[in-house]
């Protein structure tokens, strides 16, 4: 879980310097843009909070979720993420949250609360942002700790989840599939005429601090390179780029193409490349109900530079002897998969190698009229054998029924089949409740 402390301004000075600096000149610039204003307010509904706000501007959010069931494994061993189930019943996420709009001004901030394996409660923030809009030549500005832009899945809360668990792929190669940055982001409308939307987005930062998860570790004690290692943390580069192509009112195809670059815990480099397609079917084209098809694919391969031994930072007096002994390393650059080098570190030997792991996930979502989704998800990772993880595969089928079109309660029954070399085939069954209240929020 990704776990926040208020200290981190001072290193990203430079980036909110300029970035308040705008703020200022935008909200001293005059009369508010016609956005800001609403002609016909609509309707406030407090059953579902859609256009529920504090003095117009603050817009409140709430979620919640649990899930109950069973597994013929321990269900934290196949958790790929903190809100994954963790046992037979599973806090998955509370979410106080608000969203701001004033004007070319937006922001949003939102907390977390989950259990745990040992039924623990952790509460922390999620995410907390301020957000330029409407400014020339199709620009967005958003500063602040935010979950990245990365392919269709990474910046989606849990409560926007079509199945109850995190993809495979995402939770393996983005820190459990919440990959976040402290800092700041670009964002740039393409006006390419043939497509309704083409978006390129970048972001520089750093990572909060966060817990490590365990999912696939099975045999880590064994490897001789540390699973989490591959993780993202403290700098980090990701960018992205969106486009739509509706072929007609009823069909949209989306193409998302992503890059995440930053430092990992052993100290070195890690990247991950995302390519994903998704074909969209809506009965009633771009009004309301009628019923829908959705068919979502996404492939990504990350490269991860590994050393044997400690995670870097993890001995006190090792660490700076770690980072020299890389970049010398970096001289004879190490061939991509399996193969390794020995390297002499104060009379220790300190494997250095580099890894490539492939993961893919698939799934299709049948809506009926709003009220009722069924879908089947197929997730698979090749998994690297020297750093204790997993080729796995997994198959869910699952069914969802919401209470009203605004899908302020919903229930998900999703069974899971999963398979790997290390602990063979496993089953599980999930029910999921879920409560979501208050309008959109501001991304």
């Amino acid at each position: 879980m990704i776990r926040t402390e208020f200290s981190f301004l001072p290193s990203n000075g430079i980036f909110f310097s300029v970035f308040l600096a705008s703020l200022s000149t935008v909200l001293n610039a005059g009369e508010p843009t016609e956005s800001a204003v609403d002609d016909e307010p609509s309707a406030i509904d407090w059953l579902t909070g859609n256009n529920v706000s504090l003095g117009g501007f603050l817009f409140p959010h709430l979620h919640g979720f649990g899930v109950f069931g069973d597994s013929t494994a321990e269900p934290s061993d196949l958790a790929n993420g903190h809100h994954d189930p963790q046992r037979e019943a599973t806090l998955q996420s509370i979410e106080p949250g608000v969203s701001l709009r004033v004007g070319m001004l937006q922001g949003f901030a939102t907390a977390s609360g989950s259990t745990d394996a040992a039924g623990d409660f952790n509460f922390s923030l999620e995410e907390g942002f301020l957000k330029l809009v409407d400014l020339p030549f199709g620009l967005q500005l958003r500063g602040g700790q935010y979950l990245n832009r990365f392919g269709f899945h990474n910046s989606v809360h849990n409560h926007g989840w079509m199945f109850v668990d995190q993809n495979l792929v995402n939770g393996r190669f983005l820190n459990e599939g919440e990959l976040a940055t402290i800092g700041g982001e670009v964002s740039l409308n393409l006006p390419l005429d043939f497509l309704q939307a083409s978006v390129i987005s970048a972001s520089v930062g750093g990572l909060p601090s966060h817990d490590h998860g365990h999912e696939g570790h099975h045999h880590g004690e064994e490897a001789e390179f540390e699973a989490e290692g591959g993780n993202f943390t403290d700098q980090l580069v990701t960018a992205t780029w969106v486009n739509q192509y509706d072929i007609n009112d009823m069909n949209r195809i989306t193409g998302i193409f992503s890059g995440a670059w930053g430092d990992n815990e052993f100290g070195r480099r890690s990247q991950v490349y995302g390519l994903g397609l998704e074909y969209l079917w809506r009965e009633n084209g771009y009004g309301t109900g009628g019923n829908s098809l959705r068919w979502r694919t996404e492939l990504m391969l990350r490269d991860v530079q590994a050393a044997s031994g400690h995670l870097h930072g993890e001995e006190e007096d090792d660490h700076d002897h770690e980072e020299h002994a890389d970049h010398e390393e970096d001289h004879g650059h190490e061939e991509h998969g399996e193969e390794e080098e020995d390297h002499d570190h104060e009379g220790e030997a300190r494997r250095l190698a580099s890894f490539d792991e492939f993961g893919i996930y698939s799934m299709l979502v049948y809506g009926f009229n709003d009220r009722l989704e069924t879908g089947l998800r197929a997730d698979w990772v090749s998994g690297i054998d020297a750093m204790g993880l997993d080729d796995r595969w997994r198959l869910s089928p699952m069914i969802t029924w919401y209470a009203n079109e605004a899908r302020t309660l919903q229930a998900r029954l999703q069974y899971n089949w999963d398979h790997s070399d290390s602990f063979g085939s496993e089953s599980s069954i999930w029910f999921q409740i879920g409560l979501n209240w208050g309008g959109g929020e501001v991304r």
